[in-house]
């Protein structure tokens, strides 16, 4: 991998060019069918309403590395959150994180990096990209629906979220869970980890 890492976050009816979208997706697909099975096709059919309310992340690290699909608050109901509240998890995000200030969530749909490019500058990099996002449209939390072997990374990197459910079978996942974490925490966890890569 080259030291340059690129990072692009567009609206997917929106790509900077014509192949953005088909790149996310291709990531995307190779990286679900290969640990959840899930195909192409599964991966567009679930996603397709919420296109309009949806930010692509790209990283290029001498070839393009990796993916996020975003979805942004706005008049569909964010897929985790509807999923969250359902059984087996039966979680109400919105009542747990209640606070004297609104809620508003920026929901992490996928992510994926392909093999030969996964390390911690990549997903990191992904990680900024959302949490800019996240503060653009005044989102307060970011969550996801989250594979418990991607939480026990976040946790050996010291990222303080919080898992709201218990681990439940989740499409391919035979262990995933409800998780968050405040906008402001993910900054200050991202600028913790840029100091120390200097």
């Amino acid at each position: 991998m080259t030291d340059t890492l690129d990072c692009l976050a567009f609206p997917a009816t929106e790509p900077p060019f014509p192949e953005a979208l088909g790149v996310a997706e291709r990531i995307e697909a190779g990286v679900f069918r290969a640990r959840f099975g899930e195909t192409a096709e599964n991966l567009r059919s679930y996603y397709a309403a919420h296109l309009p309310q949806t930010r692509i992340v790209l990283v290029r690290a001498g070839g393009w590395a990796g993916m996020m699909r975003l979805g942004l608050p706005g008049p569909l109901a964010s897929l985790s959150l509807e999923d969250a509240g359902a059984p087996p998890f039966g979680v109400d995000l919105r009542a747990e994180l209640a606070g004297a200030a609104p809620v508003v969530f920026l929901d992490v749909l996928t992510t994926a990096v392909r093999r030969r490019f996964r390390n911690r500058r990549v997903f990191e990099q992904m990680l900024r990209a959302a949490a800019d996002v996240a503060a653009e449209h005044g989102c307060t939390h970011v969550i996801a629906m989250v594979d418990r072997r991607v939480l026990v990374y976040l946790r050996r990197r010291r990222l303080a979220c919080t898992v709201h459910s218990g681990w439940h079978r989740y499409y391919g996942s035979p262990a995933t869970g409800v998780v968050s974490v405040g906008t402001a925490e993910l900054r200050r966890w991202l600028d913790r980890a840029d100091q120390a890569s200097r």
